[in-house]
């Protein structure tokens, strides 16, 4: 027999042997107090994160642009935000963003399955790794690429799940990746003039230099060589999609934004030895080429979000995503990240 959800201050059971009769479970977000034995609200980051919003909007103390955290049915952050009339992007259950971004067209929905799951791995592998372990392969919405490849031998997956579909596998030494049923050329970011030529590969530069490196390292050990594993690889960190990054140094030491085809987005850029350098996230560079809209967020030179945006009339605080934090105004050096060179970053 099921037993029907019960709703916050309805009496309820923790269960286990010697607890008596169930006589309710706890509906979403919801858990059973130990002491009075009725349902409450769950103590989470995401609730704390609800409730301080709340508290503020009961004081008009809310952002025009700002949005109410959302949680699931276990109180953790939903699988992503957005940011009204800008992008939307994938997080943590904690509430901490991670790989995977798309256009707030108004209608989406961002599981990020495959994001949160490399975000877990990636936390859960010991430090004393020697080399970085290349796991899932995602998309650039968070989702899984539908073709995934272990050792050379590939497989379908269901893009929202990872779930394997069908029973058909590929040997990447006997068969070209383009006999797979599931592959789509568009998400195959560095696909070679001729897929179907020998050597088959499906991989990305940021694949291979892991590879190489270890080879090196392995050869190395085996000539008797003392190699220190962990600065070997401390320049190379592939994200899900398997690409080094979003920002690229140039052959003059200059740091530029790309794109997920290592193509540069605008003018953005950051010379070597100065703050702009070592802050770089492109954020604001990324977002402002995924949108459509004629009224893009203002970026710093490097491609940051400047800390200061302004829309109809209006000025505010945005974090490093492009967030509003506290009120708008019109009176700009009255905002707490004011700056007197606020326009130029």
């Amino acid at each position: 027999m099921c037993n029907k959800s019960t709703d916050k201050g309805a009496v309820c059971s923790i269960g286990g042997p010697g607890t008596g009769m169930t006589v309710g479970r706890c509906g979403e977000g919801l858990t059973c107090d130990n002491t009075t034995r009725v349902c409450v609200r769950m103590k989470t980051k995401c609730h704390d994160a609800q409730d301080d919003y709340d508290a503020r909007e009961a004081r008009s103390q809310t952002g025009f642009i700002e949005v109410r955290p959302e949680c699931d049915d276990k109180g953790k952050f939903l699988s992503y935000v957005c940011v009204p009339s800008q992008t939307c992007f994938c997080q943590s259950e904690d509430g901490e963003r991670i790989f995977g971004e798309v256009a707030n067209t108004g209608s989406v929905s961002m599981p990020c399955g495959c994001s949160r799951m490399f975000h877990k791995i990636q936390k859960t592998i010991s430090n004393s790794v020697p080399y970085p372990v290349v796991t899932l392969r995602c998309t650039s919405d968070g989702n899984f690429n539908p073709v995934q490849c272990f050792d050379r031998k590939c497989h379908c997956v269901d893009k929202i799940t990872g779930i394997k579909t069908g029973t058909e596998v590929i040997d990447l030494d006997e068969k070209a990746i383009t006999d797979l049923p599931c592959y789509e050329a568009d998400l195959d970011l560095f696909r070679p003039r001729n897929v179907s030529q020998r050597p088959f590969q499906y991989t990305t530069p940021c694949y291979e230099s892991v590879n190489e490196r270890r080879q090196l390292i392995d050869q190395s050990k085996k000539d008797g060589y003392n190699v220190d594993y962990f600065s070997s690889f401390t320049s190379i960190n592939c994200l899900p999609d398997g690409t080094f990054g979003r920002t690229l140094i140039n052959s003059n030491g200059t740091k530029v934004c790309i794109n997920e085809r290592n193509a540069r987005i605008g003018n953005f850029e950051a010379r070597i030895n100065t703050p702009e350098y070592d802050d770089m996230d492109c954020k604001c560079a990324i977002a402002s080429s995924l949108m459509s809209s004629s009224e893009l967020p203002r970026c710093c030179s490097n491609g940051n979000f400047r800390p200061i945006q302004c829309r109809r009339g209006s000025c505010y605080c945005v974090d490093s995503d492009g967030r509003q934090e506290g009120m708008q105004t019109a009176d700009i050096s009255s905002l707490p990240c004011y700056t007197a060179n606020w326009r130029n970053c």
